[in-house]
């Protein structure tokens, strides 16, 4: 029973689960259907979750974001300092896993601080931090993890795509933090949490593992073998951190989506929306909306053909912005938000989707005059 509580508090998977056990009604499972779950996703996804959950135990990340902000002693800079390190962070690990590692800190240093009234405005621009930080890298969102499988991206290829966007809001997040948060003193966070060096060593082994396989060095076997092994083997009880409705959110799809595109009638109605660059964006752009960007990346990536990939690659990335189920990812900023701040959920829906909105319309300008 535990187990079905576990998996049923998410609602995403609930729906991916039914949506491939009903297609498996209309379309006989065979061994193409095992061979459509892209196993080196599952690997990448799983082995990071446990690196991460290590680093988070081993207090690297908050080590550095008490390190950073303990230099600086305005609202501005503190927070330019929180929302800089979500964002770069973002690129090395998932957006979900530096959400929940920084926001949690993020309000402990304004409630040191005496400064508690800006904590809404400053998780708001750490949320489009970690967004828009991990479109850069394939190992920054799990639909960046899955692109870049499913496409079989190079490296390079891939951030040649996603630069553009991240970049330039980089511009817009710190242009923002700087004007809207005052230059006003504060008294300064002296808690330093202990590093647990042989945590940190043990995790970057697997980290790097997660790395050479992203790289295409090591194969997946490797990569799971050397992340379960030093799991088992030194921190056993990090198998409890990974986020395994999500990874079999992920097998769901592949198996649902597999089965669609073997539907004539669904392949000719898909193809007309995406069958040329601009069609392709924006189709990603509105499924994210309403899908959120993982599950619209893998339904999308089905009908999509591989010379439109930068155009869907940048619209599920951009695509995280909008509402607020558009990326998982921000739900998590806003569980700490209506437990902290019980009576702001209203201002905060509105002032993430006012601010995301506009984001997302610039940075869709710029990915426009790049792709030209």
């Amino acid at each position: 029973m535990k187990i079905i509580r576990y998996f049923w508090r998410d609602k995403v998977f609930v729906i991916a689960f039914f949506l491939a056990i009903g297609s498996l009604f209309f379309v006989r499972p065979d061994l193409g259907t095992l061979t459509a779950i892209n196993t080196n996703v599952l690997v990448i996804m799983f082995s990071l979750m446990l690196a991460v959950a290590g680093f988070t135990e081993a207090n690297l990340f908050s080590k550095i974001a008490i390190y950073l902000t303990g230099k600086f002693f305005t609202v501005r800079y503190i927070a330019l300092v929180i929302v800089i390190s979500t964002f770069f962070l973002g690129m090395l690990v998932t957006n979900d896993a530096v959400l929940l590692t920084l926001v949690p800190f993020t309000l402990f240093v304004m409630r040191q601080t005496g400064e508690e009234r800006y904590s809404l405005l400053i998780v708001i621009l750490q949320t489009f931090a970690a967004n828009m930080g991990s479109a850069l890298t394939p190992m920054g969102d799990p639909q960046n993890i899955y692109l870049y499988q499913y496409y079989d991206l190079g490296f390079s290829e891939f951030m040649g795509a996603t630069w553009p966007i991240t970049v330039s809001a980089f511009l817009m997040i710190s242009a923002t933090t700087w004007f809207l948060l005052p230059n006003t003193f504060i008294k300064p966070v002296m808690v330093s949490p202990k590093l647990d060096r042989k945590k940190i060593l043990v995790e970057l082994v697997v980290f790097l593992a997660v790395l050479l396989l992203i790289l295409r060095i090591i194969p997946a076997y490797v990569t799971l073998g050397i992340a379960i092994l030093l799991s088992v083997v030194f921190y056993p009880h990090l198998f409890k951190k990974p986020d395994y409705p999500l990874l079999m959110t992920f097998v769901s799809f592949f198996i649902f989506t597999h089965n669609l595109s073997l539907w004539p009638a669904i392949t000719t109605f898909t193809n007309r929306f995406l069958d040329t660059p601009a069609h392709v964006y924006f189709t990603g752009i509105l499924s994210s909306q309403v899908l959120s960007n993982v599950p619209a990346s893998v339904l999308l990536s089905t009908f999509t053909d591989k010379a439109f990939w930068p155009y869907l690659l940048q619209s599920v990335n951009v695509g995280a912005m909008g509402s607020l189920i558009a990326s998982l990812a921000s739900l998590i900023t806003f569980k700490f938000v209506t437990r902290e701040f019980s009576g702001q959920g209203k201002t905060y829906i509105l002032t993430y989707t006012f601010l995301s909105l506009v984001y997302m319309v610039l940075i869709t300008c710029i990915v426009f005059i790049y792709n030209l």
